[in-house]
């Protein structure tokens, strides 16, 4: 941290004699319009030269996250609170496209989440279990169509008919139930996650 601090404090305080040491030493060049910059503007696009964020986040994502199929063998026991030896547990620790569909929802406008077993699709109806519902109770469950399946990527948004389990999706037709995180199921025996 103490580079980066003291690249900061540099750029920050306006002590150009000493950023651009530091900028030679890490091999940076600035473009003549990013020379001109000062202040939070100038830091921002030193930052993002050294420091690429994005490329930095998805080196470590692609290097050090395991798959959806090989995460959810070990995840599923601490994700799903019903037995670990029933369908939908096996299911989900298969990472099962054809398994019934069980899904983590969080998020606000499109239901946004994460398929752990089977597939969902534009117009299935599907049950909404949100946090207080009890096995076998009517309380905080709710039957209703997916009215679209939604793929996200950064600021694109594409309609899509299904998504298989080991993506993300976001559901038209569903975020009015779940007020901030729910579980979406087509299976009738179905237990939080």
């Amino acid at each position: 941290m103490d580079p980066i601090c003291k690249l900061a404090n540099a750029v920050m305080e306006g002590n150009m004699d000493m950023a651009n040491k530091m900028f030679e030493t890490l091999g940076l060049k600035l473009t003549q319009e990013e020379a001109k910059l000062g202040g939070k503007h100038l830091l921002k696009a030193v930052m993002s030269k050294w420091i690429n964020a994005a490329d930095t986040l998805l080196q470590m994502i692609v290097c050090h996250l395991p798959s959806p199929r090989k995460a959810q063998k070990y995840r599923t026991s601490y994700l799903y609170e019903g037995p670990q030896d029933d369908a939908i547990a096996q299911s989900m620790r298969e990472c099962n496209p054809k398994g019934p569909l069980i899904m983590y929802y969080r998020g606000r406008f499109f239901a946004f989440g994460r398929v752990f077993s089977g597939t969902i699709a534009t117009g299935q109806k599907v049950r909404i279990m949100v946090a207080n519902y009890k096995v076998g109770k009517k309380d905080d469950l709710f039957e209703k169509p997916i009215q679209r399946t939604v793929l996200m990527m950064a600021s694109r948004v594409e309609y899509i008919p299904d998504v298989p389990c080991g993506n993300t999706v976001g559901l038209v037709g569903v975020e009015q139930y779940l007020m901030k995180t729910g579980t979406i199921s087509d299976h009738p025996d179905w237990h939080l996650i």
